[in-house]
């Protein structure tokens, strides 16, 4: 026997029964198991739920996503105990986005319940962010768009619009994603999510200032150029802010700063030229790759920057002032 299922707007679960002419409003409350998949818990006497021929606790099996008001949606699956293709849209609040968790909050007429779902944050092809819901078989896939932007601690911020069901009034809300950047291949941008060893952003990207220079301070990627499907909506420049200094074997490293004390570092191999006048560095990834990027710093800067360095620099300058270039590892 199969019920149809939905849901008011107070988050109260309707339940319609072969045996029941108009829907039932069972007492209860929402929850999600360890696969990810809804549940709700009848608090109904067992006399009531025989009458109806309900169980202790409803198990739901369907697909998760987000909806255009960012409320989170469960279509349903056709099963033996459903009819299939009703949604069941839960009203509510995203809470957090920390680490590889996605919480929810709903509220009803008489409690407050938070959702957990667990997945990677992650960024599709054309540079939005989403959640993928860790399931068995493929994972179902929350997706937040493109509204997204670098705060003033250069950490990632999603901004939208949510509509009060009851005012009819609209808020900007905004959820922060803790973490750092780093730049380890050509033609990609990364934010790892802190905390976590498996959610972070890969953005597909392109450096929009290939020539650096130290005084400026500033890293930008271009996003949305070159993406399949994008468009000049999508397209936008990201920029870094940072302050350069020499490592110990003397590679680069892109000081962030993110605000609280919290200094995170990005860490470049190089390849050395000498002219008259200035040292230019041929940035490279961690695995020696050229990033098309170079960073051009006069022998006065270096000198006032890092001493050190620079007697260092100078040293090889002599002794390798005939060859093309060399190359300073991490």
């Amino acid at each position: 026997m199969k019920n149809k299922y939905s849901i008011d707007k107070n988050n109260q679960l309707l339940i319609k029964s072969p045996k029941s002419k108009i829907p039932l409003k069972p007492k209860g409350e929402f929850a999600i198991n360890k696969n990810n998949q809804l549940e709700f818990y009848l608090n109904e006497p067992v006399a009531w739920r025989k009458l109806y021929d309900l169980p202790r606790k409803i198990a739901f099996v369907g697909n998760w996503s987000l909806n255009k008001d960012h409320d989170l949606e469960l279509k349903l699956n056709k099963t033996r105990n459903q009819v299939g293709e009703e949604k069941i849209v839960l009203k509510g609040e995203i809470i957090s986005t920390s680490q590889d968790k996605f919480a929810f909050e709903i509220t009803g007429e008489r409690y407050l319940k938070i959702l957990n779902l667990s997945g990677t944050w992650a960024a599709d092809e054309k540079n939005r962010i989403i959640f993928k819901v860790q399931k068995k078989l493929l994972p179902d896939t929350l997706i937040f768009g493109l509204a997204w932007q670098i705060n003033q601690n250069q950490r990632i911020e999603y901004v939208y619009e949510k509509i009060n069901l009851k005012t009819r009034s609209k808020t900007v809300q905004s959820l922060e994603f803790e973490g750092f950047w780093d730049i380890l291949s050509n033609h990609k941008l990364t934010y790892n999510i802190t905390g976590s060893s498996n959610s972070k952003f890969e953005f597909r990207a392109f450096i929009s200032n290939p020539n650096l220079y130290p005084s400026k301070n500033i890293i930008k990627y271009r996003l949305g150029i070159g993406v399949k499907g994008s468009t000049n909506e999508n397209a936008r420049v990201i920029s870094l802010y940072g302050e350069w200094k020499f490592s110990r074997d003397l590679g680069l490293i892109f000081s962030m700063d993110y605000g609280d004390g919290l200094i995170r570092k990005i860490e470049f191999g190089a390849e050395v030229s000498f002219n008259r006048n200035s040292i230019i560095f041929s940035l490279k990834d961690r695995v020696g790759e050229p990033l098309g990027i170079t960073l051009t710093m006069t022998h006065k800067f270096i000198n006032s920057l890092d001493p050190k360095a620079f007697i260092r620099l100078k040293s090889f300058q002599r002794r390798f002032e005939i060859e093309a270039g060399l190359t300073i590892p991490f």
